[in-house]
């Protein structure tokens, strides 16, 4: 199943390679392998990389996008040890609580969780919140949402330090236990999945419940036809892992500030000037990613190029070296296309001026920087082309 997954990905050196599902497969394959988000680990690297590409594309189209999708973003970045706290400038924890709080009678219980496992303080209201949703589903294709208000409530009794009625929980696994089906499936390969992994608590699966024959229906179950939403739910449960193990712990240190980093790796202690950095997608400019620099004087564009290809190396240039100096042809991968008239081009402007980018003609080495310009890498048509 994990090889299915990564099978999945598309060919190719584009930023669409897993495609509008990558924060479920980054939750999936770290839950079925904790060394997918690990330094140098490819796989991790460009899923982290893609899955930033397509909520930056979100946030940028005024934050259209929905609860459960960011919900399933913010869960995304805890495993791929990113900050949801601070994406970019956006607390996207913060955005989910302000969402939760103003929605009507019914709140999704993946919502809950989420929230629980990226830290944020739990509350009684959240408890009402998570137990009304168990009670309110009547129909048995919501199996799926009593396992994940089960996960919720326990996230926050374990988590939180809230002191909770005990009963509540074990009669919410109770209830789940009472769906299986004589076979080991507790109605379709899915929801088998989601329901084991909600009665991995406690090790609720002792009584009452025939874990082996699930597990037999979710092994036979890799012979078939299989969603990516089947892989999402059963790959962590043949791990014996659930929705709960969905943590930032394993990262190896706390996320910190790009110009503190920056400050490191360059160990800046002479005098300096302050710069911006940029990524520019496409003329309709659909993608920005920006850095605040400090360098040294006397530093050239290529120099800020490679300072900041040592502290995320997904932002690595590859050159094409005319007369001995080098020029920006790839970035992350994406080439300079002629067939498509699509390259990578240099700008500068001046900080918080309404002037225009200016073209930056000769090699990077070539061109040395002064306080408060931007450096802009901009991938868009040859101003030649049609």
């Amino acid at each position: 199943m994990k090889s299915w997954i990564l099978q999945r990905r598309k060919p190719g050196s584009g930023t669409d390679r897993w495609g509008s599902q990558v924060h479920r497969i980054a939750v999936t394959l770290h839950l079925a392998d904790n060394s997918t988000f690990s330094p140098g680990n490819r796989t991790g690297e460009e899923i982290r990389y893609e899955m930033t590409i397509q909520l930056l594309h979100h946030l940028a189209r005024e934050k259209k996008i929905s609860s459960q999708v960011l919900a399933l973003y913010v869960h995304a970045l805890l495993v791929a040890c990113m900050d949801p706290k601070d994406f970019y400038g956006h607390d996207l924890v913060q955005e989910l609580r302000r969402r939760v709080e103003a929605s009507g009678n019914y709140t999704n219980p993946l919502l809950i969780l989420v929230l629980c496992s990226a830290g944020d303080t739990m509350t009684a209201k959240d408890v009402e919140r998570v137990t009304a949703a168990y009670d309110s589903q009547h129909r048995r294709f919501w199996i799926d949402s009593q396992a994940l208000s089960s996960m919720a409530l326990s996230c926050i009794s374990s988590r939180s330090g809230m002191l909770l009625e005990e009963r509540t929980l074990k009669d919410m696994l109770q209830g789940l236990k009472g769906y299986q089906s004589k076979n080991g499936t507790v109605d379709n390969f899915k929801t088998t999945a989601l329901v084991a992994q909600a009665l991995f608590i406690h090790d609720s699966y002792y009584n009452d419940f025939d874990l082996d024959s699930a597990m037999k229906v979710l092994v036979g179950g890799l012979k078939g036809s299989k969603s990516l939403l089947d892989a999402y739910y059963a790959l962590p449960a043949l791990h014996q892992k659930s929705l709960l193990n969905v943590t930032s712990s394993h990262c190896r240190k706390e996320p910190i500030a790009e110009e503190e980093a920056l400050q490191k790796v360059l160990e800046v202690t002479q005098e300096t000037i302050t710069v911006q950095y940029s990524v520019w997608m496409g003329d309709e400019i659909n993608l920005v990613l920006t850095w605040q620099l400090k360098m040294r004087n006397n530093s050239t564009i290529y120099d800020a190029i490679e300072s900041v290809a040592k502290i995320d190396n997904r932002q690595k240039v590859e050159y094409n070296v005319v007369d001995g100096k080098p020029y920006v042809a790839v970035l992350n991968g994406k080439e300079d296309d002629s067939e498509m008239g699509m390259f990578w081009f240099i700008y500068l402007k001046t900080l918080r001026s309404d002037e225009d980018p200016k073209i930056v003609k000769e090699s990077p080495v070539d061109v040395k920087l002064k306080p408060n310009q931007e450096i802009i890498l901009w991938y868009k048509p040859a101003p030649w082309s049609d």
